[in-house]
């Protein structure tokens, strides 16, 4: 009954028309410090986001090197290194979330019961990539209260891979195709679709598999996304974003305000909520200063220059962050139970005939008997954001 009632509760809002409610200030703590990325810097944590999002960031994972994070079998945890983003990459106190700790190197979706979502550059044979069988992923890596910091993780929310099973990267090195463990490659014709399926090590139960869309993304679509900037605990980006340009090559262009880290991550039409597709490049994410005054671009030696901070691009400048379609591999991720409800909402509007009606968001996922999920949708209207103002840092 309980959960009940709390199910009501966060329907409330959206049944009567207004836009998920977000805590603290409407999803800014107390003393934030507006540094911008596209337009405003719209991500925010775990707990402030609203709560459609909050349900479906449970269903990502942050990866990590098997090597950070050692396992105290006593306690039952994998604990987590205490380095901050300030610490990491040599930022001034004030830049966003700085005391936070980081140690993922990228982000992942549960799109079946032990198939996960990523870019294919998250692992080998790629330059920057891991082997399989020395990563963990990682589930609940987020700030669920202000103030906090995650430092452990139980055993049961950390799982290995098992394999990968198809991955293709196309970027300025590399050109490849890789299914069963065999690899092709091709001649390189520059950045393209970027992107992996990974099988866990055992199935997981708890968190929905998350839906994708079985169509390209439209032109000027409102998009989200929800991830692991940095290597910090998730960040959501739900308002802000749309889709800026669509190309020929696999992969769309957004002014997500995403950083490394953030590779793999699921970006979602804010509409339909599925996935729209996977993000994989993007631009400059921190500049620094040197002792003569230039003007320094993700240094690889940020102690070597004075506390730098998160680049600043107007909303339509800069290069946009490339986004892989989700077409591009949606023959292999088998419908969800998320997938038929949000499907099923979408139909039943549509054959109403009404323009003027609001569109359907799923709300809620609630674990169902023998593993399944219920999905009760909201319907309501999301309302135009207002043109965010550009903020020098």
């Amino acid at each position: 009954m309980k959960r009940a009632l709390t199910l009501l509760m966060l329907l409330s809002l959206p049944l009567a028309g207004g836009a998920p409610v977000r805590a603290e200030n409407n999803g800014r703590a107390a003393g934030y410090t507006p540094v911008s990325y596209y337009g405003e810097n719209n991500l925010v944590d775990y707990h402030q986001a609203g709560p459609i999002m909050r349900k479906l960031s449970q269903s990502t994972l942050a990866f990590f090197p098997a090597r950070s994070l050692p396992y105290d079998e006593a306690a039952g945890v994998y604990r987590l290194s205490n380095t901050s983003l300030r610490d990491q990459y040599n930022l001034k106190p004030e830049t966003p979330f700085a005391d936070q700790t980081v140690g993922a190197y990228c982000s992942g979706a549960l799109v079946g019961e032990d198939l996960v979502l990523t870019a294919g550059h998250c692992f080998k044979p790629h330059m920057r990539g891991m082997d399989c069988a020395r990563v963990k992923m990682v589930f609940g890596y987020a700030v669920t209260q202000r103030g906090e910091t995650p430092s452990a993780f139980p055993a049961g929310d950390v799982y290995s891979c098992k394999e990968v099973v198809v991955q293709m990267v196309q970027d300025k090195r590399h050109n490849f195709v890789c299914r069963g463990g065999s690899c092709s490659n091709s001649p390189n014709v520059g950045e393209g679709a970027d992107y992996a399926l990974v099988r866990l090590d055992r199935r997981v139960t708890g968190r929905p598999p998350l839906a994708i869309s079985r169509r390209k993304v439209s032109p000027n679509a409102k998009v989200g996304v929800i991830g692991y900037p940095s290597g910090m605990p998730v960040k959501v980006q739900e308002e802000g974003a749309a889709v800026r340009s669509l190309t020929d090559k696999g992969y769309f262009v957004a002014n997500l305000d995403t950083f490394s880290g953030n590779s793999g991550s699921p970006v979602f039409n804010m509409g339909t909520m599925k996935i729209e597709g996977v993000l994989v490049r993007g631009g400059v994410d921190y500049v620094h200063q040197s002792s003569t005054g230039a003007r320094v671009e993700d240094s690889g030696t940020p102690y070597a220059h004075m506390p730098g901070e998160a680049n600043f691009y107007p909303q339509d400048g800069g290069r946009g962050e490339d986004v892989t379609y989700i077409t591009e591999m949606e023959a292999l991720i088998p419908q969800t139970e998320m997938e038929r409800y949000i499907d099923a909402a979408i139909r039943q509007r549509a054959q109403q005939g009404t323009q003027s009606q609001p569109k359907p968001v799923p709300a809620i996922y609630t674990p169902g008997q023998n593993g399944g999920y219920q999905v009760q949708p909201a319907i309501y209207t999301v309302p135009e954001p207002s043109a965010p103002e550009p903020i020098m840092i």
